[in-house]
């Protein structure tokens, strides 16, 4: 449940499935294909409000979501990196007309039912190995899939009838930096407009110095938004603090940055991002939480979390 409960992915980042292999770590050059439905001139924002009410109203349209990743570790303590290569994926319920909780527009705002985050390969210590693992949330049970090791753990997370949304930030234990409404941000963090490169150096640390300004290479054409979180908070209590580099065209997050009390650091990269399937469609099996068959192998455990 680690990466469920600390990850902010964009990139966010927050990691392969179709589509071709992630870039390796260690500054590898932003991948230009990516595909947008959207896009526009380079926007420039006179404060944090500005942006996130620019980034709320951007994010409505996306149905589907989908994004290679690179999500890397940093250690305060032992020093060490590792690094995960994967995809990314949401779906969301098509909004729906209502008199109730309509925004402007008359529509009751998509909900996110469907994530799936999918690793294929670990990097540790310069060695690159096939490690897959699997998350996926379809709206009531939440999957966790090791094939390697054979291992299935299935839990019910929502009562039937019950509606509930994974990454939306204070109600879920995943948070991704993509259609989150101004006023929740607003009500867990104090946010701020910074210069691309700030945080993107370490005056201690030779090679994490060297990954960060790596880092740092790869988000020309970016807006930043730091996010302290407001004290006495449990919904954020895993953060120090966060960042998130926009990409200043389309509004949608190229990478984040999540710093945890201990000091450890959380790296986010996304490549070739594809919304509402503009380059492939999303298979039905990436959001399965079908169980194992008993000839398949796997140890399997399910329970059911609401009851408790």
């Amino acid at each position: 449940m680690l990466i469920w409960i600390q990850v902010v992915l964009f990139f966010v980042g927050l990691l392969s499935g179709g589509g071709g292999a992630a870039p390796a770590a260690g500054g590898a050059e932003r991948d230009d294909e990516t595909v947008l439905p959207r896009a526009s001139e380079p926007r420039t924002f006179k404060d944090a409000a500005e942006l996130l009410t620019a980034l709320e109203i951007a994010d409505r349209d996306i149905r589907t979501f989908a994004s290679e990743i690179r999500y890397t570790r940093l250690f305060e303590i032992q020093g060490d990196v590792q690094t995960r290569i994967g995809k990314l994926y949401f779906k969301t319920d098509p909004p729906r007309e209502t008199s109730a909780a309509a925004n402007d527009s008359g529509m009751v705002p998509a909900r996110r039912r469907w994530v799936a985050v999918r690793f294929t390969e670990m990097i540790v210590g310069g060695r690159r190995d096939k490690q897959e693992q699997v998350w996926v949330f379809d709206g009531e049970w939440l999957v966790e899939k090791n094939p390697t090791e054979r291992q299935f753990i299935k839990r019910r997370m929502v009562r039937s009838g019950e509606t509930y949304d994974p990454l939306r930030v204070g109600e879920g234990p995943f948070f991704v930096p993509v259609g989150q409404k101004r006023e929740d941000m607003e009500v867990y963090f104090t946010a701020e407009l910074r210069e691309v490169s700030d945080g993107l150096s370490d005056a201690y640390d030779e090679s994490r110095d060297a990954m960060l300004r790596a880092l740092g290479r790869n988000l020309e054409g970016t807006v930043q938004l730091m996010l302290t979180p407001k004290p006495g908070l449990r919904q954020v209590q895993d953060f120090a603090l966060i960042r998130v580099w926009y990409d200043a065209r389309t509004l949608l997050p190229r990478a984040s940055m999540s710093i945890d009390p201990l000091g450890d650091i959380d790296v986010f990269e996304l490549f070739r991002v594809d919304v509402n399937e503009t380059r492939e469609k999303i298979g039905a099996d990436v959001f399965s939480v079908e169980t194992p068959g008993a000839g398949e192998g796997y140890h399997v455990e399910v329970m059911d979390e609401t009851r408790r």
